[in-house]
């Protein structure tokens, strides 16, 4: 897919500051990223991949959305796209840290 690089290229422009993005696998109406940086530490990480889809959107000439995302072990998020047409449920993976406890969850819902 040519406008992968694009939207690479437009997302690092606009938030190379905070947030690192490298695509890991780019193949027909999937793609996926490694996010890093200081992004994985605020509560608006997930905006960062609203924000790369929207670039893949408007390059390819369909709306795309996150299909999936998890947190790694590492602190990086690996993060799935496709065309909104083809999201069936949305999966979520939440972890909240309190103290000593952690509440480490995957929640599924219709896609918006």
């Amino acid at each position: 897919m040519d406008c992968v690089g694009e939207a690479l290229s437009k997302f690092k422009a606009v938030f190379g500051a905070e947030a690192e993005v490298e695509v890991i696998e780019a193949a027909g109406d999937r793609v996926a990223a490694r996010f890093g940086g200081n992004m994985c530490y605020t509560c608006g990480t997930y905006d960062y991949f609203e924000d790369f889809a929207y670039f893949l959107s408007d390059c390819a000439g369909e709306d795309w959305g996150v299909e999936s995302y998890s947190q790694n072990p590492d602190g990086t998020y690996t993060v799935v796209f496709r065309p909104r047409r083809l999201i069936g449920k949305r999966v979520r993976h939440v972890v909240i840290r309190i103290g000593d406890e952690v509440l480490d969850r995957v929640v599924e819902d219709a896609a918006s």
